[in-house]
């Protein structure tokens, strides 16, 4: 178990990486002992070849690979930080923190702040995804070997969908026969409702990022989905910092209100709650802009065809 989870973790490393060195180190955990240790340093191996790329693998990639992995490195931060920034929401749609905003402009101000930038960061993916969706739509029917990746996330979603009008209509129906709110069923079916949002990311990340690299792509499409992943990524970053203003108002200005329970069971503070969340917000933005950084870099040093 743990040497599969170690070949697993080879796909972690930057393609480059893998292109040059993935067969040796498949080869070298085949020869060797794996454990929790070996597993360890794989990750950490991943994590610094990511933000220390080797500089003699740049040749390893054409332009037009690395302006599809800045694409899909963009959507897989935009897709955990989606759920850190969905928990903020979560976390101050309750009528105090309403009521607070309403005694508070600078509160006020930076929630509608960050709804507003969400707004503008989720259209960006739309108009980014949507030109290479339809060169993936259109190559799937002509190749089969296209075809699971591309209807992967189509079916993930699906099945979110439909978990998520199922536990609506439970709670419509428990809401109907007047149950108490924050009961242990429905504290439950959210942190089901959470990991099921978390495996359809997942499968929608890794899907779209393998069919990004099967289908052909013009270079149009590409420096299109390099401008809205730089559009992302802005937004990725003011997000976390106006999340980071609201966070520090309601703390000054309704501290009581910050340190009340928050979250599933109630286990976690509301300043606890926000500063997880703005973990996850600053390091996948930064991590978006490392990843945006580099396709610009790419492009300059050689522009797409």
């Amino acid at each position: 178990m743990t040497r599969r989870a170690a070949r697993f973790t080879i796909n972690l490393y930057p393609l480059a990486f893998r292109r040059r060195y993935g067969d040796e180190l498949s080869a070298l955990l085949d020869q060797t002992p794996v454990g929790v240790h070996t597993l360890f340093d794989l990750l950490l191996g991943a994590l610094d070849a990511h933000l220390r790329p080797y500089e003699g693998l740049t040749g390893a990639l054409s332009v037009g690979e690395r302006l599809r992995a800045s694409a899909s490195g963009v959507l897989a931060c935009w897709v955990v930080f989606a759920a850190a920034g969905f928990g903020f929401a979560k976390a101050t749609e309750d009528p105090p923190y309403s009521a607070a905003g309403d005694s508070h402009g600078l509160l006020a101000a930076a929630h509608v702040g960050v709804e507003v930038l969400a707004v503008v960061a989720s259209l960006a993916v739309a108009a980014g995804a949507l030109p290479l969706i339809l060169a993936a739509l259109g190559h799937a029917r002509r190749d089969r070997r296209v075809r699971g990746p591309v209807a992967l996330p189509v079916l993930a979603v699906a099945v979110y969908a439909g978990l998520t009008a199922l536990i609506a209509l439970i709670a419509r129906s428990q809401s109907a026969q007047h149950a108490p709110h924050g009961t242990t069923g429905a504290h439950l079916a959210g942190i089901a409702w959470a990991l099921a949002g978390a495996a359809c990311g997942t499968v929608c990340v890794l899907a779209s990022r393998r069919a990004l690299f099967a289908i052909p792509a013009s270079g149009k499409r590409l420096l299109c989905a390099l401008v809205t992943g730089t559009v992302v990524t802005v937004a990725m970053v003011a997000i976390a910092l106006t999340a980071a203003a609201y966070a520090i108002a309601l703390q000054v200005d309704a501290p009581r209100l910050a340190a009340s329970p928050n979250g599933p069971f109630g286990f976690a503070s509301t300043n606890l709650a926000f500063a997880a969340q703005l973990i996850v917000m600053l390091v996948t933005g930064s991590l978006a802009t490392l990843t945006t950084y580099r396709g610009w870099r790419a492009l300059v040093r050689e522009p797409a065809t």
